[in-house]
């Protein structure tokens, strides 16, 4: 039957079906978003006047970890576009474990929109203004990016879908459902303990442009994938499906870390502050499945898992001595987002 019923909802449209997400007033989409970034220190090499030497201290290794909730609540709607949308961010938590040979700590990240509702308006000109209107306000920083429409809408294809198509997904499309757009304003950067230093645990107030610890590299890096519909009618929990395949990834140089800044902000930054002639290089890699429910016209999940990596080359020659060094730090990320329906039952 379920089969079935599947079959006749496709036979309905022919040539294909358009996938897009349905917006109308009182309609609310729970969104359950949990990342992880494991990364250690695979290669550390010192030479020094073409002589090896010993990594006194041995290599670093770091987990971060972002869960988010919250609930889209659509308030208005026109012409099948949200134009004003309360988001309810009902838990906003955020997680960073690092070790250097015998040194380790764990930080809590301070979310600052962790209870806050905003309101998003999008104006008859597409101008976008977010505000808060229940819990405290954040900072007009925090309040950028944030759009009133489903972050993973970008990932659906344009026109009629058909089974086995395939597009390519844009850069900005890739980082909004990646939730790096707004990861700055949901997990800020941590501050550095007052009094300097990098030892003790203890949770730390957010600051700074970049967020995310660890996974700044990848809000600045440059992606690229591609999609492909696998299935538009596979069953899931009794809803019938399109099931859309996902290849993403990312390389490229970073830029040179500012001087002064703080030591390990940056896992592809090795703590030698004053060294020159660095390159930073990225490559990163995720591949999984988006399932969209065709009739209920709504996402359904989003899995992804994969692999970062992350090279610094540094040289310097000082009092007549040369000293190069090469850090390779790379790990595997794992990225999932669930939804489910707040408001009536859903059809399906």
């Amino acid at each position: 039957m379920k089969i079935l019923t599947a079959s006749l909802i496709l036979a309905t449209i022919p040539g294909g079906t358009a996938l897009s997400t349905e917006y109308k007033a009182d309609r609310a989409l729970r969104m359950e978003i949990e990342s992880t970034l494991k990364m250690e220190t695979t290669t550390m090499d010192i030479v020094r006047d073409g002589e090896p030497m010993d990594a006194h201290g041995g290599g670093m290794s770091s987990e971060t970890t972002h869960k988010e909730v919250h609930v889209d609540k659509v308030v208005e709607a026109k012409d099948g576009k949200p134009t004003k949308v309360h988001r309810t961010f009902e838990k906003v938590s955020g997680k960073m474990s690092r070790s250097m040979g015998d040194n380790s700590n764990d930080s809590e990240i301070d979310c600052p929109l962790d209870g806050v509702t905003l309101e998003i308006k999008r104006d008859a000109d597409g101008k976008v203004q977010a505000a808060a209107v229940e819990g405290k306000a954040p900072d007009a920083k925090l309040l950028e990016n944030h759009v009133p429409d489903n972050f993973l809408d970008g990932l659906l294809p344009e026109g009629d879908a058909k089974a086995d198509m395939s597009w390519d997904l844009d850069p900005e499309a890739i980082k909004r459902a990646l939730r790096l757009d707004v990861t700055p304003a949901l997990y800020p950067r941590p501050e550095r303990p007052e009094g300097g230093g990098e030892g003790g645990g203890g949770r730390r107030r957010g600051g700074g442009r970049m967020g995310g610890g660890d996974t700044a590299f990848m809000q600045m890096a440059e992606w690229k994938g591609k999609a492909k519909l696998v299935a538009l009618d596979k069953d899931v929990d009794g809803v019938a499906c399109a099931v859309i395949e996902l290849k993403l990834e990312a390389s490229g140089d970073l830029p040179e870390p500012e001087m002064g800044g703080r030591r390990g902000d940056r896992a592809f930054e090795p703590a030698m502050p004053g060294f020159s002639a660095a390159k930073n290089t990225y490559d990163a890699n995720l591949e999984g499945k988006f399932l969209f429910a065709v009739k209920a016209r709504r996402p359904v999940s989003l899995e992804l898992e994969g692999t970062a990596k992350l090279e610094t080359t540094r040289e310097t020659t000082r009092d007549d001595h040369t000293m190069k060094f090469h850090v390779v730090v790379e790990g595997n990320a794992t990225y999932k987002v669930a939804v489910s329906e707040e408001s009536a039952k859903a059809e399906k």
